[in-house]
């Protein structure tokens, strides 16, 4: 059976890995004319790559760090990290039990009911329950007011806006328990994963093993539709180069039509809503998932900005979510300069989606200084954005009941993407084990 596998992030990097080690004959399709998807990075100079959109994993994400072992052995270290809240003119470390308790922005009695409810949800197991549960509501009422307002109603509504009511307790409970599991070596304290070469170097080792297995890959040759044809499924490309356009808008390149027995489509949903003719009712479903947008500036700094590795904001009139200062998690002699990543997440149609690389800057630069004092446009050598459409799906209360099955109705087409994550949180590590399944449901056929 000959396999199309539509995008070449990590689901559909692992997914053809494990389709050719099944003995199926594997073609992979990627828009981009590199491998990686939102785990993609590029070269500072000198063969020095980092990160476009920033990343880690936590000593839990045992699918990830499997496959580096199987693919990189010794290559994904292990960092201590920091974290703090900005919160009235000052960065609290926000690390530990004891941070906690020494958080003055919130009354000493707060901070023992945030604490308390903290710790409550963290032991919980009920999660299908906690689906039909708003997890604002539960926050306001299980921590106070003052620290529902101080610390988690920032953080929600940076993360989703205007969803920020409708998020699902379940999907919290999986940001404090699955990802954050802290035992061993890091009781106490949290140690991060992060490969060598950046987590571009995983995904050019599973291409690499691919095409060592006979398997192709195809970058720059986005497809832009599936056609039945007989027992077999026609893909059409589109032209090299429509990358630089809006996916779906490429002019098609009919010379390059192919055929498969089977696709597998890891894009994101309104993406792969316009591949092919589904049914109403499923074209329906794929429409109703959202997301929220990724906007990324990159900063290159001739020193450090902070001594925190991530920096969650919980001031409103702060233009941005957070700050993740790469280089106080990986020793920054490996790289020709420091990098601090200002995140956002915000709605499609948002101002900051439109914004170029120097409108950005000036837009940050203020709030920026205001964090780190002294710290202006002197410091910044160079300084790079990106944007990501699909970074986050939005989950809504009962998301359980909105998943997607791998099987599709269409015959021998599967959908395979991060609105399938859940209750965990989409990531690299959960990409690993969404490729393993849907290569499973393929290879059961």
């Amino acid at each position: 059976m000959h396999v199309a596998v539509i995008g070449a992030g990590v689901t559909g990097l692992v997914a053809a890995r494990e389709l050719r080690a099944r003995g199926l004959e594997v073609d992979v399709y990627e828009r981009w004319p590199d491998v990686g998807g939102q785990a993609s990075a590029f070269d500072l100079g000198n063969g020095v790559y980092i990160d476009r959109y920033y990343h880690h994993l936590f000593e839990s994400d045992r699918y990830m760090i499997d496959l580096h072992e199987a693919l990189l052995p010794g290559q994904l270290e292990w960092h201590r990290s920091s974290v703090g809240m900005y919160a009235r003119g000052r960065v609290w470390p926000f690390t530990t039990p004891r941070d906690l308790l020494s958080y003055s922005p919130l009354p000493l009695a707060d901070r023992i009911r945030l604490g308390v409810a903290t710790m409550r949800l963290t032991r919980r197991g009920d999660w299908a329950r906690m689906d039909d549960v708003p997890a604002a509501e539960w926050l306001r009422r299980a921590c106070g007011e003052r620290a529902y307002t101080g610390v988690w109603l920032p953080l929600l509504l940076g993360k989703f806006g205007d969803d920020a009511p409708n998020i699902p307790l379940a999907w919290l409970w999986s940001k404090l328990t699955l990802r954050r599991k802290l035992k061993g070596r890091s009781a106490g304290r949290e140690l991060l994963g992060y490969p060598r070469g950046s987590f571009r170097a995983i995904c050019v080792a599973l291409a690499d093993d691919i095409r060592g297995k006979g398997g192709r890959i195809h970058v720059d040759r986005e497809i832009l539709a599936i056609e039945r044809e007989g027992e077999r499924w026609r893909l059409r490309p589109a032209c090299p180069g429509a990358y630089r356009a809006d996916a779906g808008t490429g002019r098609a390149d009919p010379g390059a039509d192919t055929t498969a027995d089977a696709v597998v489509i890891t894009t994101p949903t309104y993406i792969a809503g316009g591949l092919a003719p589904w049914p109403e009712a499923y074209r329906a479903r794929l429409d109703d998932w959202t997301y929220r947008t990724a906007v990324v500036l990159l900063l290159e700094l001739r020193r450090q900005f902070s001594g925190t590795y991530w920096v969650n904001v919980g001031e409103s009139e702060v233009p941005f979510l957070g700050l993740v200062e790469h280089t106080n998690l990986v020793r920054a002699e490996r790289y020709p300069a420091r990098y601090l990543y200002v995140s956002n997440y915000v709605a499609a149609g948002d101002p900051l989606t439109r914004m170029d690389t120097d409108a950005l800057l000036a837009h940050y630069m203020r709030p920026l200084g205001v964090i780190a004092p002294g710290f202006g446009e002197h410091d910044v050598m160079r300084a790079w954005s990106f944007r990501e459409a699909a970074a986050q799906p939005v989950p809504r209360i009962a998301n359980r009941t909105r998943i997607l099955p791998f099987e599709t109705p269409l015959p021998a087409v599967y959908v395979a993407n991060t609105t399938q994550i859940y209750p965990e949180d989409r990531g690299t590590n959960y990409s690993v084990r969404l490729g393993q399944q849907v290569a499973a449901a393929v290879g059961a056929r």
